[in-house]
């Protein structure tokens, strides 16, 4: 064979070999990217951020599981698929990756912010949880278009029941798990096997203060690293914002 020819044959290979082993194996079960396109997690994460999502740390979905009977197996799992092995947890204070309660096939990044058992209550641009002020989220306030639900939640549920239409809104959900403090304020007690997620721009976040808390299994990943990071129209790519640890 000619050993030009037999150069090229190689290389293609080894590039063959390197696009199976990612989209076969480290795509479906290891790392994933994913494009931010919304400012609900901005000014941290703006629109156009490209990221790489940590899915192994979790455990994630083996892919067609939906369609199969589970058989007898380690494999967790239980709200219409098999979940590969986590090996972690995702903690308070991760941007996480995960599918939309409401709608499993659309994909949302939100911060956790409390887990099973802790109490939630928004007051005057604060979150509390456990009736101390939270460092998450890195909350941006709108000054000029502020939100009630950034400002008296979950107070403000019964308001936003009776005079908005909002889709999402789960209202009778979220207030099965509202209980009064010590101080007889209104918190919501996250339930077990679920986790409590918003937005860092606050004001502007459709999060578990309209769709309620977020069942852990729903999970793709952590987001880990901006790889790349540019809104195509809206000027040239922020080279300043490659290869930024996700906080």
């Amino acid at each position: 064979m000619n050993p030009k020819l037999e150069k090229y044959g190689n290389w293609f290979l080894q590039l063959a070999l390197a696009l199976l082993v990612f989209f076969g194996f480290l795509r479906p079960y290891v790392i994933e990217a994913y494009r931010i396109p919304t400012p609900s997690m901005s000014p941290t994460l703006p629109v156009g951020d490209h990221l790489l999502v940590l899915k192994a740390e979790n455990g994630q979905q083996i892919p067609f599981s939906d369609r199969l009977q589970p058989l007898l197996h380690n494999f967790r799992g239980g709200t219409g698929w098999l979940l590969m092995p986590a090996t972690g947890s995702i903690e308070v204070g991760e941007s996480i990756v995960f599918r939309y309660p409401a709608d499993q096939e659309v994909t949302f990044i939100k911060r956790l912010v409390a887990v099973a058992g802790d109490s939630v209550r928004v007051h005057n641009d604060t979150l509390y949880v456990n009736g101390e002020p939270s460092p998450y989220p890195s909350a941006h306030q709108d000054v000029l278009n502020p939100s009630i639900i950034d400002d008296q939640w979950p107070d403000c549920l019964p308001y936003l029941n009776s005079n908005y239409g909002i889709a999402d809104l789960a209202y009778e959900k979220i207030l099965q798990g509202v209980v009064l403090d010590n101080q007889g304020n209104p918190v919501y007690i996250v339930p077990e096997g679920n986790a409590f997620m918003m937005g860092d721009n606050r004001d502007h976040s459709s999060d578990s203060r309209i769709w309620g808390p977020m069942d852990v299994e729903l999970v793709k990943g952590q987001a880990v690293v901006t790889y790349w990071s540019w809104q195509p129209g809206n000027g040239l790519p922020k080279i300043d914002r490659i290869a930024r640890l996700v906080r």
